[in-house]
């Protein structure tokens, strides 16, 4: 699992590498102040992604924690 959970750190880091960048050409492409919705779509889905994987890790990890608890009982 250590394999998996450096996977998903690593993937954190490239969506939050390339976030910044991404802002500056969404700045670039507005059209008179408003954001163009398709590319706004894109990096709102990225970032749900991306938190969905750590919400379904951090299941994963409760899981294992309560098998443990009960085992040991």
């Amino acid at each position: 699992m250590i394999a998996r959970d450096r996977e998903l750190l690593c993937r954190a880091a490239e969506v939050m590498h390339s976030f910044g960048p991404v802002v500056v050409e969404l700045m670039q492409r507005q059209d008179g102040g408003e954001l163009p919705a398709a590319p706004v779509r894109e990096v709102g889905n990225a970032f749900v992604a991306l938190a969905h994987d750590f919400l379904d890790r951090a299941d994963e990890l409760d899981a294992r924690t309560i098998e443990a608890d009960t085992d040991a009982r």
